[in-house]
């Protein structure tokens, strides 16, 4: 029988709320400036496309943004940097 991964609850979740992502952690709670953004395969999220909702941490709103880029969307960016990156190289290549 293969061993399974144990699974780690962090708290973290996004809940849908009347049409709005929320994305929800112990301590904090945010959504995107602009709901549309979660259809955009190319875009890379910085933390000015971050609206912070509630925050009981210790950190300031920018520091709170960008550890949430950092925790929630680090992957995502860097695989759309490498995307973005490729199809730049291909049209650079195609020309």
């Amino acid at each position: 029988m293969k061993k399974q991964k144990e699974k780690i609850d962090y708290g973290m979740y996004a809940e849908d709320i009347n049409g709005v992502l929320y994305y929800n952690a112990p301590d904090y709670q945010f959504t995107l400036t602009y709901e549309k953004y979660h259809n955009y395969a190319t875009i890379i999220l910085k933390s000015k496309d971050i609206k912070i909702t509630k925050n009981n941490t210790n950190l300031s709103i920018k520091d709170l943004k960008e550890y949430i880029i950092s925790e929630w969307f680090a992957d995502e960016n860097e695989n759309t940097r490498k995307q973005n990156n490729a199809k730049r190289k291909e049209k650079r290549l195609a020309k």
